[in-house]
């Protein structure tokens, strides 16, 4: 299971929260969608909607179970 709209909306809202306090992006984003359940993958599939064609998105290989 992938993260909804509405979760990577709000795990977006935490990256940028991030580097308003001085962190990277990347601190809030993951925070955000481990703290739902979410975890990054590394050796699965490309899990991007247009499969990795324009590059990898910050959601790539996060999955639920």
């Amino acid at each position: 299971m992938q993260p909804t709209r509405e979760e990577l909306r709000q795990a977006f809202e935490a990256g940028f929260q991030s580097i308003d306090e001085g962190d990277s992006f990347y601190t809030g984003f993951h925070a955000f969608l481990e703290s739902r359940g979410y975890r990054k993958q590394d050796n699965a599939l490309c899990t991007c909607r247009d499969g990795g064609a324009h590059g990898h998105l910050p959601e790539c290989r996060w999955v639920k179970g």
